[in-house]
């Protein structure tokens, strides 16, 4: 009979440092405390190998590869010991929760011996480790799977816009700015992380890194903030509004990245959706040219054009989005051809729109099946 022992995680797993990562560039990805950084054509782990971000604000967060891997000096990688199932203690190890046992609250670390010390209660039977690991595996294939077509939909409507409005636009077509479409902007707001008095209206705030992770993690762990109802009143997304982040780090280009926002995903969730105060809502002028304005702003950013309205210190890129309304001129076909395309744009999202709801109902019976699982309190048939 299976049975489920009291040990430490140094017991079923074992710990090295990952290094700093090569200069070259290839195939192989390399892997930092948030995910695949970039590209090189070394290794340093190959095989199974779970990657855990060892320092910083993604402090714990977990990844599974199979395949040659860099693992930087900002993660750790972790392979099982003895006859352990990989991807089972995978699962383990996002169920654990790695960020709550970092040392220091300004600058989170997860070393070795912390690792090593820590109590965990393990499933000693490896059918049953493989049986668990596979059906929250089928799980997270499913939500691969949607996410891939997704990121073919969103490449499909970049090229699009790219052959209608750029590669065959005409120099008899309307020159006119990115303002020129924009009916206004608005400020995000942090609001305080408790409910306190005055700041007691409960909210999902969008930051930069929930739009960067959204065609995975949609935002599902964007945080709960609380802010003033007269704040709400005047920041509280509606469908049509696009979000687009105006700081972030000093990495390449930092800022420019968007989310449209649509009736869909404000579905998705039962609170009112805002924006940090990194980040800045653009409201179209007409309803019909929102996916226009969203497309153009995504090939802006694609082609680092948003580099080029950077500013601020080394440590934190601002973007002058004023300039970059006003100043960016783009070439418009008639209103009725640009109607059309925008119908076009529509029937893709509507299909995005449709897997983005399965992969928010896959990722919560995963996340709900995922402590039941590992801790056996439901048990799988072998």
């Amino acid at each position: 009979m299976t049975e489920w022992k009291e040990c430490k995680l140094g017991d079923v797993v074992f710990f090295s440092n990952g290094k700093s990562r090569p200069d070259t560039s290839g195939y192989i990805p390399i892997y930092g405390g948030n995910g695949i950084l970039e590209y090189t054509d070394q290794s340093n782990n190959d095989g199974e190998t779970i990657i855990i971000g060892r320092v910083g604000a993604y402090c714990g967060s977990v990844y599974y590869e199979n395949r040659p891997v860099w693992v930087s000096d900002n993660a750790l990688a972790a392979k099982p010991k003895e006859q352990y199932y990989a991807k089972y203690l995978y699962y383990l190890l996002k169920f654990s929760d790695l960020n709550q046992y970092a040392e220091g609250s300004s600058h989170p670390l997860l070393t070795q011996s912390l690792l090593n010390s820590i109590d965990i209660v393990f499933c000693d039977n490896i059918d049953e480790q493989k049986a668990i690991a596979e059906v929250l595996s089928s799980l997270d294939d499913k939500i691969d799977l949607l996410t891939r077509q997704n990121k073919t939909l969103e490449d499909v409507a970049q090229a699009y816009l790219r052959k209608w409005f750029i590669e065959d636009a005409s120099d008899e077509w309307e020159d006119v700015n990115l303002s020129s479409f924009i009916d206004y902007t608005i400020g995000g707001d942090w609001g305080k992380e408790k409910l306190i008095d005055g700041y007691d209206n409960e909210v999902l705030c969008i930051r930069g890194t929930d739009i960067g992770n959204f065609s995975k993690e949609l935002l599902r762990k964007a945080p709960v903030r609380f802010i003033k109802k007269e704040k709400l009143e005047k920041c509280k997304l509606i469908d049509g509004d696009i979000v687009i982040e105006i700081s972030g780090g000093s990495d390449k280009q930092s800022t420019g990245r968007a989310i449209y926002i649509n009736k869909k995903i404000l579905s998705l969730y039962k609170l009112p959706i805002i924006c940090s105060n990194f980040c800045r809502v653009l409201r179209p002028k007409n309803r019909k040219h929102v996916y226009f304005v969203y497309e153009y702003l995504k090939y802006l950013y694609n082609i680092g054009e948003f580099f080029n309205y950077e500013n601020g210190t080394s440590g934190i890129r601002n973007l002058a989005l004023d300039a970059v309304l006003n100043e960016i001129h783009i070439k418009i076909p008639p209103k009725y051809l640009l109607n059309e395309k925008n119908e076009l744009f529509d029937d893709l999202y509507k299909k995005q729109q449709s897997n983005n709801s399965h992969i928010l109902t896959l990722q919560k019976l995963r996340d709900t099946l995922l402590p039941k699982l590992i801790s056996g309190e439901i048990r799988v048939k072998m």
